[in-house]
């Protein structure tokens, strides 16, 4: 375990190779991300001057490669100490910058969110276990019964490109983030841990977490740290009714917390002045839109055919096809949109089975809505045209029809 308060960085690792081997592989761990986390803070600073999409992306390239150099790190001592060959880590690390908080995990170390009364586990243990789960043949609730859940299939010190699972979010005040080894989490069950870790002194609720685990048998080593949130730069009320309107979006229906964690933060942002071209006709889409605040007015011709205000979106059908939009999209005040960049649709669907499924269902139900509203208004179009005793035109252009842009 390691906290670095000048760096607002925390980190949880859990050796494996012995108890020598353990000890030093986390430690190596540690010291090794904080090393290298120090040694670019420039990045970090970067970020809470300026909190830029792209400045983000750099904070959380930043934690993958510490996670590289950790695991470079142990390999090296094993290499230079035989009697410490195939020692390895397990790690979560948790990176306070701004108003964000980055998460990196390799291996079962875990990291939960507890906020308003609930908890969320964000991070996904590399267990075969939990690659099971993913692949929707098991449920979380048969881990009890099945006897190979502590088996885990990625860790550091493990040769090969070892890639660490890194996301952030935005944090509220009163936001308590549990980092835990498989100690506690394999004993002790969510609920638990949200009833004796949302309340009370943090120190105490460390310690209860602590002789639970112990009560339950402690056949593990028991590692437990909380971060809680005490204030953020930004009006907590703002990043709330920010938060409420990507949640509110109909493809994000259905997503536990924590899936919506980790899909907004594979999502791109993007802010606009007020009258900026958002996209423009003829442009080949290039995802879905979601409008979090401010205004998106879509135009064809010059002529408006619907507004799109905070928690709607358009674009769904650019996340299954690749055509030219049929019309131009201009900011109405100050807007900022997320974008589901289809090229990341497509990479969810490989490496978030479940989470893809909702997504995909979602989908459907949006575009089915849209095909049934379209079929109504062509029966209407069709019946004004019986009452007048006039010819269906064999083909209806667009423009004669009531527009709708997707």
């Amino acid at each position: 375990m390691s906290f670095a308060p000048d760096l607002s960085l925390f980190i949880v690792a859990d050796g494996m190779g012995g108890h020598s081997g353990g000890d030093q592989a986390s430690r190596e761990a540690c010291l090794a991300i904080e090393d290298h986390v120090r040694g670019h803070m420039a990045l970090v600073s970067g970020l809470s001057r300026s909190p830029t999409y792209a400045a983000k992306r750099e904070v959380l390239r930043l934690l993958k490669d510490a996670s590289r150099s950790a695991n470079d790190r142990i390999l090296l001592e094993g290499d230079l100490h035989p009697d410490l060959a195939g020692m390895g880590s397990t790690v979560v690390a948790l990176l306070v910058a701004g108003d964000k908080a980055f998460v990196a995990s390799v291996g079962d170390s875990r990291a939960y969110l507890i906020r308003d009364g609930t908890i969320a586990l964000l991070t996904e243990d590399h267990s075969l276990f939990f690659e099971l789960v993913r692949q929707g043949r098991m449920t979380r609730a048969a881990a009890a019964r099945f006897p190979y859940k502590n088996v885990v299939t990625r860790a550091l010190g493990m040769r090969g490109v070892i890639e660490a699972d890194c996301f952030d979010l935005d944090v509220l005040p009163g936001d308590r983030l549990v980092l835990c080894t498989d100690g506690l989490h394999g004993v002790v069950d969510d609920e638990t841990i949200l009833a004796i870790a949302g309340t009370g002194p943090v120190q105490q609720a460390v310690d209860e977490l602590v002789a639970r685990a112990n009560e339950a048998g402690g056949p593990d080593n028991i590692t437990v740290m909380i971060v809680e949130v005490l204030r953020i730069d930004q009006d907590p009320e703002v990043v709330r009714q920010r938060n409420a309107a990507t949640q509110s979006l109909d493809i994000f229906q259905g997503l536990s917390l924590a899936e919506w964690i980790r899909l907004l933060s594979v999502c791109q942002v993007r802010t606009f002045r007020d009258k900026e071209v958002v996209f423009r006709d003829g442009e080949v889409g290039d995802g879905l839109y979601g409008v979090v605040s401010g205004s998106v007015e879509v135009k064809r011709g010059g002529k408006s055919i619907q507004v799109f205000g905070p928690g709607t979106h358009f674009g769904e059908l650019s996340l299954v096809e690749e055509m030219p939009r049929l019309a131009s999209g201009v900011a109405h005040g100050p807007t900022e949109v997320i974008i589901l960049q289809k090229r990341t649709f497509d990479a969810l669907l490989r490496v978030w089975p479940q989470t893809s499924a909702k997504l995909l269902r979602n989908l459907v139900l949006i575009l089915s809505r849209r095909l049934r509203k379209t079929n109504d208004e062509l029966v209407v179009l069709k019946t004004t045209y019986d009452a007048e005793r006039m010819a269906v035109p064999a083909v209806i252009s667009s423009d004669e029809l009531v527009e709708e842009v997707l």
